[in-house]
């Protein structure tokens, strides 16, 4: 005699996963102004100019704490957002589909033997 897939396991209740209470959801608020790409990009040069490397050393790294601390925690955040929300948008096409070619294939040969 065949087994269904879910023999065995415990039904779950129609009310199950729901919420008790009915009040809706509601997203924490913004405390920050979204930034602009702008914004994001002047504060990265601004880091860049700042350390033009890689921390290494313990104490080039305690220097960059010192410098991200004198941001809140909320513009470091809206900053992170602006650069993800950047990265993730299609840049506009600049090239025209027609200089577009698909590389040919090359068969080899089969009557071509190895060396």
């Amino acid at each position: 005699m065949a087994r269904k897939s879910d023999a065995g396991k415990p039904r779950k209740s129609k009310g199950a996963g729901k919420r008790q209470d009915k009040t809706p959801r509601r997203a924490a608020p913004r405390t920050t102004q979204q930034m602009t790409s702008e914004d994001a990009l002047k504060f990265i040069r601004a880091m860049q100019e700042e350390f033009p490397k890689s921390p290494r050393t313990n104490k080039q790294k305690e220097r960059l704490q010192e410098y991200l601390a004198q941001f809140t925690d909320q513009q470091l955040k809206a900053v992170g957002r602006r650069v993800q929300a950047d990265l993730m948008l299609r840049p506009p096409r600049t090239i025209p589909p027609d200089d577009y070619r698909e590389p040919q294939r090359r068969v080899p040969n089969p009557r071509r033997r190895a060396k």
